[in-house]
């Protein structure tokens, strides 16, 4: 299953890097395309607090923002992991993607401004030491700030609350990521 999921970040990585130039030259005038890269922390709550400490997450995305820059929409690939409450060992995997709809209000350019974003996904969780996964839908909302340090070039940081969806409640947690962005507005 690493396999899968290693391969499964390159290749939208890779998918990313090469399509994010090519939508950004034929469509100029409507949208504009970006590729970003974060990782921070894993913040578990709820019942997933209970046995779990905060732990670690990365995160690949690739989105578009239209021309004024106020609306767009992303898609992530993340891979989060916290390990096991009471000096046990172990950790559970969680291995997600999502689409989100973003929200950037103000004006264009600005050298800084915050965004919101919304949307749905599907993770993959797994516990060390089973052999089994298990796959659920998730939603997740929070909000950002991204601040411009060159041309097309940003940084940002952001807070998302995300529930994977189970017939027991929920695997929740906040990961709060800094990145790098490159493209769009």
């Amino acid at each position: 299953m690493r396999r899968i999921a290693v391969g499964l970040m390159v290749s939208t990585l890779m998918l990313a890097l090469r399509a994010a130039p090519a939508a950004a030259q034929r469509a100029t005038s409507h949208h504009h395309a970006y590729i970003g890269v974060g990782g921070g922390l894993s913040i578990p709550t709820g019942d997933f607090a209970n046995g779990f400490k905060t732990g670690w997450d990365v995160d690949v995305l690739a989105g578009f923002t239209t021309r004024g820059g106020i609306w767009g929409g992303r898609a992530d690939l993340m891979w989060a992991q916290n390990n096991l409450k009471g000096g046990l060992n172990g950790h559970e995997r969680l291995l997600g993607l999502n689409g989100d709809v973003v929200i950037t209000p103000g004006h264009r350019p600005a050298n800084w401004h915050p965004y919101l974003l919304a949307g749905i996904g599907l993770y993959n969780g797994k516990e060390s030491g089973t052999t089994g996964s298990d796959t659920k839908f998730a939603i997740n909302g929070g909000a950002g700030v991204q601040i411009h340090t060159g041309h097309r070039t940003d940084v940002f940081v952001e807070g998302r609350f995300i529930t994977v969806r189970s017939s027991g409640g929920g695997t929740n947690f906040i990961p709060i990521n800094f990145g790098f962005r490159w493209g769009g507005i």
